[in-house]
């Protein structure tokens, strides 16, 4: 019943996108099992199961029930390398300079190229993508400078302020990817990025 509530408010406040779902005892324990994961500091989640088993609905469900923001990519025919770098600056600045705490929710589906995976990869690492950031470094400094004097530390170097931003990304970040175990795909990805096992708490 209170899942059902929380969904209803849901629909409510997104009448343009309203979920029909119906919450089964499993629904409700795959959307339970979320909320704790992406509780946790650091905590992401690899949800595996065929398409259209609901682990991007269960997903937002959690995430509206938590009160955190989700960020998902909008693909198109035309979406490659440069509108995946444009989107997760968004992401990392919405998570470390605003300190939003937000779910990022990316499927199989998405993968137009590898690269993403391997970004997505480091995220899950170190809670940064190496050489992302290089013009607007001035702003994310800008941005920290006040979190630095709020939390006391009197170093107000380049690598200080942008040590704090990443440290940011990190606990405001949870990255939700939703697999589909059928054929060799998920097998070869694991291989190749071993952190999407190693960082995550898979959910089957």
């Amino acid at each position: 019943k209170v899942v059902s509530d929380y969904l209803d408010e849901h629909n409510d406040s997104n009448p343009k996108k309203p979920m029909k779902l119906v919450m089964f005892q499993f629904a409700v324990e795959h959307v339970a099992r979320i909320i704790r994961i992406i509780r946790q500091p650091y905590g992401h989640a690899l949800l595996i199961g065929v398409g259209g088993s609901g682990r991007q609905s269960l997903t937002r469900l959690a995430t509206y029930i938590v009160e955190y923001k989700l960020f998902q990519i909008e693909l198109s025919r035309t979406y490659g390398k440069a509108e995946w770098r444009e989107d997760m600056k968004q992401l990392l600045k919405q998570a470390g300079a605003e300190g939003k705490p937000t779910v990022f929710l990316f499927t199989d589906t998405m993968i137009k190229q590898e690269s993403f995976l391997e970004d997505v990869s480091n995220i899950l690492n170190t809670g940064e993508i190496p050489n992302l950031f290089s013009d607007e470094m001035a702003e994310i400094e800008e941005a920290m400078r006040p979190v630095a004097k709020e939390q006391g530390r009197t170093d107000q170097s380049r690598n200080a302020l942008f040590g704090i931003f990443v440290e940011r990304c990190r606990s405001n970040l949870h990255v939700v990817l939703c697999m589909s175990p059928i054929g060799d795909s998920l097998r070869n990805r694991l291989r190749m990025f071993p952190s999407l096992v190693n960082c995550t708490t898979i959910d089957w």
